[in-house]
């Protein structure tokens, strides 16, 4: 599969050195068990959801209202629903992708754009605060939905997956 992904310059060795760096030392002596096992690297999707807010705010004049927009770019981690805003979005590659090494998403796109969509709504309606709600009509539209993939290096250690973020 064709996708685009977010490049990443850990190669695997750095990986299970990083892993052994964060171990304690008194686990490493106690435990006698710090071997690493399986490491490999799997793909999480994020979506990346630019929306167009259109606030209207309403004044004393009869026709005229004051009209504001702006464009919010939201990057969703589809694996544990985590989001944020970002500025610019991410440089990606174009790589070929086994869907074996992909990990399956657990949230639907329909209910992320609208989840999505109501915490926006909700930092909006925290910034405007000051400004009665009445007085201010928000409208929100999604204008692109776009995929990309993040690696990350998954170590068995110990029966336990441990995610390594490059």
């Amino acid at each position: 599969m064709r996708v685009e992904v977010i490049d990443m310059e850990q190669t695997k060795n750095e990986a299970k050195k990083y892993i052994l760096k964060k171990i304690p030392l008194v686990s490493k002596v106690f435990q006698f068990n710090s071997v690493i096992g399986d490491i490999k690297l799997e793909y999480i999707e994020f979506k990346v959801l630019i929306y167009e807010v259109i606030s209207k705010k309403k004044n004393n004049k009869i026709f005229r209202n004051e009209t504001k927009k702006e464009t919010i770019t939201m990057l969703v981690n589809t694996y544990n629903g985590h989001s944020e805003s970002i500025d610019k979005i991410p440089n990606t590659l174009n790589k070929y992708i086994s869907k074996s090494c992909i990990r399956e998403s657990k949230i639907n796109e329909d209910d992320l754009v609208n989840v999505v969509k109501k915490e926006i709504i909700a930092r909006l309606t925290d910034r405007l605060r000051y400004d009665s709600i009445d007085k201010v009509s928000i409208q929100i539209n999604i204008v692109d939905i776009k995929s990309i993939y993040k690696p990350y290096w998954i170590a068995d250690f110990r029966g336990r997956n441990i995610f390594i973020d490059p």
